[in-house]
């Protein structure tokens, strides 16, 4: 899905939402475990089939990544697989606005 100039394509509403998020990449068939990759970031806004979050960590799109979301006031994180669908590079800083989409 293109992020620049078209016509969202949304099948489920976005609503803002705040929290943290760590991420692990997942590792391809045939790939090291040892370049399994942390992402750090902060969810920006989430749907019933994905969310975006904001961090300084740049994905390949289609790579697969096991989040932990961590909600306020939750002593636990909440687990979820997802794929990258989209990447949004901001210009005038590290920063990286990242789609995912929800697999389960």
């Amino acid at each position: 899905m293109s992020r620049s100039g078209g016509e969202e394509k949304r099948r489920e509403l976005r609503y803002p939402f705040s929290c943290d998020i760590k991420a692990y990449e997942l590792s391809s068939y045939g790939v090291s475990r040892a370049r399994k990759r942390v992402i750090r970031g902060t969810v920006k806004d989430i749907s019933a089939g994905g969310l975006s979050l904001l961090t300084d960590h740049a994905v390949k799109p289609s790579t697969i990544v096991r989040c932990e979301i961590r909600v306020a006031d939750l002593p636990v994180a909440i687990p979820v697989l997802s794929q990258v669908r989209w990447i949004q590079k901001d210009s005038g800083s590290r920063d990286c606005r990242i789609g995912l989409q929800f697999l389960l």
